[in-house]
């Protein structure tokens, strides 16, 4: 994702813009038909225009016999309108529904098969908000934003070739305000994107604060921590009312420059159509038209323009979800593994243990482990193991014992290959069969661990669960009785590190004396 971030703003759109087109493939069938019928009815927009002014001419001037006619041909355009909408929108539903199901099938398994240690670095809450509200955006985005512009350019086209052959000087002025109009939808999109982006970041505090708290509510009310929640949910709602009113400020802002152009250049069409008629120049029927063209001509610039915060909240989407694509995937040892397993339709009554025991597990039967020449580290070279060279033999009960954060943790997670070595190999072995620890083993692992309760937050904000009002001596106090005070210290922000969702940046024997 960082390589990405240093391109240029353009090329880096284009790269999002084909992310998107990769999942919009399987939409492909309903965004033909979409267009087809978008296009159908914009051509019949235009074309009941000059059935308006015909039918207006027709009983101005007495004649009953085109009057009929053309009172007939629209309501034939408008009987086509109706019988068409529940078509179109039963079609929309199931191609939504089915592409963001699509969507989301693909980018919940890269998360089951991505690395552990960086898939950690993202709050759960963030994922699912991602893999969720991101992903409908980025499907309503495919199928209706593509089909509104083609739709969009026909009536432009159409309604301006139409009223330059009306009045040449008004198409100029309904087309020239119309650039301007983008041009307002443009200034206003960048500070539009920062808020969506801003906006997603406090809906995942609020969520995760949300879900910890719920939860966790046992060890709320244990220390009588309810109006201190109340007073985070206060503060965390009122930076959310911020931003909301922030995006509304923008919108409004938007809105008074647009309807102010677009009323300007209304009465000005309206004036020159009433003087028209009041010389005799115009009939009453080509005014009404031409203001209804003058609507179709400015409305394809009114609704890019009103399209751009979507678009713009859109290409954040689309980034956020790449940053998820972009967290590596674990190793395996067949690299289509993840690709063959996003692309089979599973029944819920076909699953059964034979189809999820992997073929390499049985490859073994009572093997060894082995740690070859291992080093590992979670940070730049700052190394929790060193040179760890183990074989642990079938049937062999082996413990290890030391103090917190000397990688006992880590060692079990080489094992269920959660992590990779950063140097060296972790092995299976068995009598002249010999295989890289990876993913597609752990099917031989049984695995009990060791749980606690954390909340996202600092090590400090922890422990004044236990008493809101302990000062820092009682803290350190605390921290010395269970024997964490040694690491704490070791820390870089000491009380204030950040351990993550469920205290993840820390191991799992740290984790266990944060609480008590």
């Amino acid at each position: 994702m960082e390589n990405i971030k240093k391109l240029k703003p353009t090329k880096e759109l284009w790269i999002k813009i084909k992310w998107m087109a990769k999942y919009a493939k399987p939409a492909i069938p309903f965004l033909i038909f979409s267009i087809i019928v978008n296009v159908i009815f914009s051509l019949l927009g235009i074309y009941n225009v000059t059935v308006s002014k015909s039918l207006i001419d027709s009983a101005i001037s007495g004649d009953s016999d085109q009057t009929i006619k053309w009172l007939i041909i629209m309501l034939v355009i408008t009987l086509i309108s109706m019988l068409s909408s529940p078509v179109t929108s039963f079609m929309s539903t199931h191609s939504s529904t089915k592409l963001t199901q699509n969507i989301q099938r693909k980018i919940y398994q890269h998360i089951q098969c991505s690395d552990w240690l960086e898939q950690s670095k993202f709050h759960s809450v963030s994922l699912l908000t991602r893999v969720t509200s991101d992903v409908s955006n980025i499907s309503s985005a495919i199928l209706g934003t593509i089909p509104s512009l083609v739709s969009l350019t026909v009536t432009l086209v159409g309604s301006f070739y139409t009223l330059i052959t009306w009045a040449p000087s008004i198409a100029f002025v309904a087309v020239f305000i119309g650039p301007f109009l983008v041009i307002v939808g443009r200034f206003f999109s960048k500070k539009l994107k920062d808020l969506y982006k801003e906006a997603q970041e406090e809906d995942v505090k609020y969520r995760s604060f949300m879900q910890e708290s719920i939860q966790n509510i046992m060890i709320v009310k244990t220390f009588c921590m309810e109006k201190i929640n109340m007073h985070r949910l206060v503060e965390i709602q009122d930076n959310k009312y911020r931003i909301a009113m922030r995006n509304t400020k923008l919108s409004v802002m938007t809105s008074l420059s647009m309807s102010f152009c677009s009323s300007l250049a209304y009465f000005t069409i309206f004036t020159w159509g009433v003087l028209n008629i009041a010389s005799g120049v115009s009939t009453y029927g080509t005014f009404t038209g031409m203001l209804q063209l003058y609507s179709k001509v400015q409305s394809p610039f009114s609704s890019l323009a009103s399209m751009i915060p979507g678009l713009i909240s859109t290409i954040a989407a689309a980034e956020r979800l790449m940053e998820i694509e972009a967290i590596p995937v674990e190793k395996m040892a067949n690299e289509k593994e993840l690709d063959d397993i996003a692309s089979k339709e599973v029944a819920l009554d076909s699953i059964n243990l034979d189809n999820i025991i992997n073929k390499d597990a049985c490859l073994f039967n009572r093997p060894d482990i082995i740690f070859d020449n291992v080093y590992f580290a979670y940070k730049d070279d700052n190394y929790i193991l060193n040179d760890i060279n183990l074989t642990i033999k079938s049937g062999e009960t082996l413990a290890f014992v030391g103090p917190s954060g000397e990688g006992k943790t880590t060692m079990i997670r080489l094992i269920l290959s959660l992590i990779n070595p950063t140097k060296g190999n972790v092995l299976l072995s068995e009598d002249d069969l010999v295989k890289d620890m990876n993913r597609n083993f752990r099917n031989l692992i049984s695995y009990v661990p060791q749980g606690n309760t954390l909340f996202s937050g600092s090590i400090r904000s922890n422990l004044l669960y236990g008493k809101p009002d302990a000062t820092d001596d009682e803290i350190i106090a605390a921290l010395t009785s269970a024997c964490a005070i040694d690491f704490v210290n070791e820390l870089e922000d000491g009380l204030d590190t950040m351990i993550g969702e469920n205290g993840s940046e820390l191991s799992g024997g740290e984790r266990q004396r944060i609480p008590s």
